[in-house]
């Protein structure tokens, strides 16, 4: 028998199937709506609850052995709609609710997303319902545990296509050039997965054995919609005979949206995009080619974990997010394995999580949540990126053999249904027959932070000693069962699984690298003379690329936490890893790039800028300014990595360079896509109030999503404060989509010449909090800004008004408790490291 999960109705009353009618007014932007539900009614009862959101209830009545209107009161704070009926209710019924709505510019719900079309403003109707606004387009039973069939009909002018799960079953005709658009009935699933969207869209469409696969956009986007075509049929098949469960609806379509809070959305056959997640061609970039491709994976990923097999509530988010991050670099490496995915996997996702789960005020994978705000605070590095490094860990640790027939068996046992973490080990488990996975996957899900092991060498070989690792080196009685890889001096390697808090390893030659492969997720310290072996040993290229990153992602770290000084890790670089390859050039670059923020105007910056400009120097001497055939990814990574660092640096060498790319640019349109976004932060880091205008035009008149992203990080880069300050407005103006309104404040929160950042949303807070609704994710951004904010001063500041009843809300109270924990590390590494 399931367990009951947490819920915020009185779990009584189930939904079996809803009939849904909506008529959309494409001139108020108001919408009628009429829901029917099949109840079943367990325990006797005259109240019903369900969940409504800025919803006008016009009438509600139960079918029971007889016809009951419902005494109709609405819970605005709680979000709850409470039906009071004149009798005592049990077993099957027939729940009928007419309702009016409006489509909000908000992004969530039923919303407007406007775009041009011939230099003319048109819209189009689309859904975003996760995790808590199918409530905002109809009342429902809003909780992922609630699942029922749905049946959809839109009315719509006749010339407007529209589109949801299922396929059209029949097109009505009515009077006044409108039609009835009847949809297939959906399979059982949760109502965040439900989709509508009415517009005038283009697609382009293939076949995948019976499955119609379409990818939608507005007219004029239509020629980037074949790429992301291409991935989806590509990685639809490669998850289906992964899974060995069928893709089981009939039609997959693709829609990028131009309004759109999140990257994408799985809805079940119809998921959706930002613009830039799925429209490119041949000439995007790779990083964005590949993050189109890793997001189309994502979603698909996410038609069996999530869709197929939903968790039953939102502490087990992880469980639908984790396997999509996990799964989607598996898919897309199946397909272009020259892209070194497994490399970038560790980079992007497993040090991501490191470094986000390095905080005391972060939270378990699985975290207790009650209200729609929290809910949308745990959609973050935790959910996705350490909950797919817990899962590479434990692949690593059973076999990917055993772990793919554990997944097997879960996905078949809990189709249609509900599933816990519990239910997901227990399959594993069946599978591997050996350690209890429960025990140990348990302490890594439930407990906070992860551990490092400290390595020293002893009489018997290495003694081995865990403890939970913070950036404020607090103590914590916790402890982890670490599955150990390790390399020895001579290059045998090795297992052993760690359950105590110390352990020795019984070798005596030389050193050992510990977390070979980095599969672990753990850090280590090694004593100060195998630092320097293991240093040597990346210099002399006998350790492997991705275990020289582990051990200087490691120093890094501790450097930050005090255990090590910056000279110390600039040392470090020099010494052993000027001559790196990736993905070690790609760290070191990347935490050199945030000591020249840090540092920026202070002391200890001349030497930070030396050891960058050695460093990227040679990095741009080994890949050089052109682009060769056939190239690898990273290698066109690093080019734009290094030409960025050496002109923030005032490398003249590479600021003359640069200028001349930038004018040719103006002239002829003809550089390497790759390292436009350089271009343009040198441009802008150099320019006046006329290159400021420059690139608002640019942006006001692009249509490609890659190149307005780039140029409107660049409008963040100027170092004057003035042409900061109107960035800021235009941020915040009609020019830039609400979607991406958050760009200018996160870039400029980066540029060390910004000062404007705390003092500006401070101005600006109670609009922004009016602006971004919960259920976008984006007021937290807001505040994870000011996590660079150097000064004691303003640091008391940033306390003492997010203290204030005013300034708070759900779902920021986990960014601002992360963000003066932050602040509080980076004062104590100013302090010790003398940089002022």
């Amino acid at each position: 028998m399931q367990k009951v999960p947490q819920t915020t109705l009185n779990f009584n009353v189930f939904p079996i199937h809803y009939s849904l009618e909506f008529e959309p007014d494409f001139s108020s932007w108001q919408f009628r709506g009429k829901v029917v539900i099949q109840i079943d009614i367990r325990k006797p009862t005259k109240l019903i609850k369900l969940h409504t959101k800025e919803l006008q209830i016009k009438d509600a009545q139960l079918v029971q052995n007889g016809t009951f209107g419902a005494q109709i009161h609405v819970d605005e704070p709680k979000q709850e709609l409470q039906l009071t009926f004149p009798k005592v209710l049990r077993g099957k019924a027939v729940l009928t609710i007419l309702f009016q709505g409006t489509h909000n510019e908000g992004m969530y719900g039923f919303y407007r997303s406007r775009y041009m079309l011939n230099g003319k403003e048109e819209s189009l109707l689309t859904t975003q319902f996760e995790s808590a606004s199918a409530r905002a387009c109809f009342p429902c039973f809003d909780e992922p545990f609630f699942k029922a069939t749905f049946d959809v009909s839109l009315t719509v002018p006749q010339p407007f296509t529209t589109i949801s799960n299922m396929p059209i079953k029949k097109e009505i005709t009515i009077a006044g050039g409108k039609k009835q658009v009847v949809f297939q009935v959906s399979p059982k699933m949760s109502t965040y997965l439900l989709y509508l969207a009415v517009g005038n869209f283009k697609y382009v469409e293939t076949m995948y054995r019976n499955i119609k696969i379409r990818v939608y956009t507005v007219p004029d986007k239509i020629k980037y919609a074949t790429l992301s075509l291409h991935y989806t049929k590509t990685f639809l098949q490669f998850f289906e005979q992964y899974f060995q469960i069928r893709y089981p609806l009939p039609k997959l379509d693709m829609l990028a949206i131009p309004d759109f809070a999140s990257g994408a959305m799985e809805n079940w056959g119809a998921i959706t995009f930002r613009e830039i997640a799925l429209l490119g061609d041949e000439h995007t970039s790779v990083v964005y080619k590949q993050n189109i491709a890793i997001t189309v994976a994502h979603e698909l990923a996410h038609q069996w974990f999530g869709n197929l097999v939903t968790m039953q509530w939102w502490d087990d988010l992880w469980l639908n997010e984790s396997f999509a991050t996990f799964m989607s670099y598996k898919a897309v490496h199946d397909a272009f394995p020259e892209w070194e995915l497994p490399l970038q996997y560790f980079e992007d996702t497993i040090c991501n999580a490191l470094g986000a789960d390095q905080l005391i005020s972060t939270h378990p994978i699985t975290v207790k949540v009650n209200t729609p705000g929290e809910i949308d605070e745990i959609f973050d590095s935790i959910s996705y990126d350490k909950g797919g490094s817990v899962l590479h860990m434990l692949e690593s640790f059973v076999s990917e053999k055993i772990f793919r027939e554990g997944l097997h068996q879960y996905l078949q046992r809990h189709a249609y249904s509900n599933a816990t973490k519990f239910d997901l080990w227990q399959a594993i488990q069946g599978a591997y027959k050996k350690t209890t996975i429960t025990a140990m996957m348990h302490r890594w899900i439930t407990q906070p932070g992860y551990p490092i092991v400290m390595v020293s060498k002893s009489k018997l070989g290495f003694l081995l000693q865990q403890q939970r690792f913070t950036l404020k080196q607090k103590t914590f009685p916790t402890m982890w069962h670490i599955p150990l890889n390790y390399v020895t001096a001579d290059g045998i390697a090795k297992t052993a699984l760690m359950t105590q808090k110390t352990l020795t390893l019984k070798e005596q030659k030389g050193w050992i690298k510990l977390n070979s492969g980095q599969h672990g997720f753990y850090r280590v310290k090694y004593e100060t003379k195998v630092l320097q072996q293991l240093g040597e040993g990346i210099r002399e290229k006998r350790i492997a690329p991705v275990d020289a990153t582990g051990i200087e992602n490691d120093l890094f770290s501790l450097t930050i936490q005090g255990k090590y000084t910056v000279d110390d890790y600039l040392k470090f670089v020099e010494n052993y890893c000027v001559d790196a390859q990736y993905p070690l050039n790609s760290s070191v670059s990347a935490h050199l790039s945030s000591l020249f923020r840090i540092t920026y105007r202070k002391k200890a910056f001349r030497e930070v800028r030396r050891v960058s400009v050695l460093f990227h120097g040679n990095l741009l001497k080994q890949v050089g300014w052109e682009r060769k055939p056939k190239e690898r990814n990273t290698t066109a990574m690093l080019r734009s990595m290094s030409i960025y660092m050496l002109g923030m640096a005032g490398h003249e060498a590479t600021l003359r360079k640069a200028s001349t790319l930038f004018k040719q640019l103006r002239t002829k349109n003809t550089i390497d896509q790759n390292i436009k976004g350089a271009i343009y932060t040198l441009a802008a880091w150099q320019g006046d109030e006329k290159t400021f205008e420059y690139f608002l035009e640019r942006y006001k008149n692009e249509e490609l999503p890659e190149e307005q992203r780039k140029l409107l990080r660049s409008l963040a880069m100027f170092q004057n404060a003035g042409l900061q300050q109107r960035a800021l407005e235009v941020s915040q103006s009609k020019t830039v989509r609400l979607q991406d309104s958050m760009m200018i404040p996160m870039a400029l929160s980066a540029n060390p010449m910004c000062t404007l950042i705390w003092p500006w949303t401070k101005s600006n807070w109670v609009g922004l909090m009016k602006k971004y609704s919960t259920g976008t994710h984006m007021l937290p951004h807001f505040v994870h800004n000011l996590a660079g904010v150097d000064t004691p001063e303003a640091y008391k500041e940033i306390q003492h008004f997010f203290s204030l009843a005013q300034h708070k809300r759900d779902d920021i109270k986990m960014a601002v408790t992360q963000t003066l924990e932050k602040l509080d590390v980076l004062m104590h590494f100013l302090e010790k490291n003398k940089v002022k």
